[in-house]
């Protein structure tokens, strides 16, 4: 079973390995294979959510944002079936905060009985804009509600890390004083189902351009904040070699990254092989 984690043990152990020169990276795991081998691999974080589970089912992590399932209870769900094959990695749960039939405080002390260790807001509007956005936000289910479930995430002991899609988001995670700024650059590109925005609109350079920006935003508030990177065209490891070459960014979200890209062209080939041995 997974160990839980103080917020200041989670910090000391990220601090630690930044220090070192090393990246913290967080794996998200929509499986219990994929939370057991992230955790073999050296994943510092292990990251549950909705959007894993249709990830997995062969769908498109915005999957997540649509109404096909209680993302809330989702969460209930993947935490039985990863948690008990992951042993020493802290667990991060992605709550709904904008869930109008929640009520935050008792559904967050859950998860702390259950054994997580953080929270971070996913599934998150901030994914979503246009008039849509507009009316989420004029009807009370808007990003701000996200951000007062992760103030009382933090008031209860969580580490706390927040999505965020924009400068003035971003400034709100600094001064919520959450823990970590996850510059989220939009869905990512590669693979079977991987964004082709990402691609054509969004580039490594645009990428680094808004992290700074961002991250000048959220330090305004608090100066401590530390600044994880995420999506759009930040898919693999040379990837994240040149946001950190050229940001202030110390870790890495990996969803699709690191549980579907890697593992869609081998499952195809292994098959194949199989395949192709011929019968007498």
């Amino acid at each position: 079973m997974a160990k839980q984690y103080s917020r200041a043990e989670v910090l000391k152990r990220l601090k630690k390995t930044i220090a070192e020169g090393k990246p913290v990276i967080i794996a998200g795991a929509g499986t219990g294979i994929s939370g057991k081998f992230a955790e073999r691999g050296g994943a510092d974080l292990i990251g549950v959510y909705n959007s894993g589970l249709y990830r997995m089912d062969g769908n498109g992590s915005l999957a997540g944002l649509m109404p096909y399932g209680n993302a809330n209870q989702i969460v209930i769900d993947l935490a039985n079936r990863v948690m008990p094959v992951v042993k020493e990695t802290p667990m991060i749960a992605g709550i709904c905060g904008t869930d109008p039939t929640r009520e935050m405080r008792p559904y967050l002390k859950h998860l702390l009985e259950l054994g997580f260790s953080g929270v971070m807001n996913f599934p998150t509007v901030g994914l979503i804009d246009g008039r849509f956005r507009r009316e989420l936000e004029d009807t009370g289910m808007g990003y701000g509600k996200e951000i007062e479930a992760l103030k009382l995430a933090s008031e209860l002991g969580f580490f706390t890390l927040g999505y965020a899609f924009n400068v003035e988001e971003a400034a709100l995670v600094g001064e919520a004083k959450l823990d970590v700024l996850i510059c989220h650059m939009g869905l990512t590109r590669g693979g079977s189902i991987g964004s082709k925005y990402a691609e054509e609109e969004m580039t490594l350079e645009g990428a680094a351009a808004l992290i700074n920006e961002m991250t000048k935003a959220a330090r305004e508030k608090n100066p401590d904040v530390l600044i994880f990177a995420h999506g759009g065209p930040i898919a693999l490891p040379e990837d994240t070699a040149y946001i950190y070459k050229n940001t202030e960014a110390v870790g890495f979200l990996g969803a699709s990254s690191i549980e579907r890209i890697p593992v869609e062209k081998p499952l195809a080939e292994a098959v194949k092989k199989f395949k192709d041995i011929p019968l007498k």
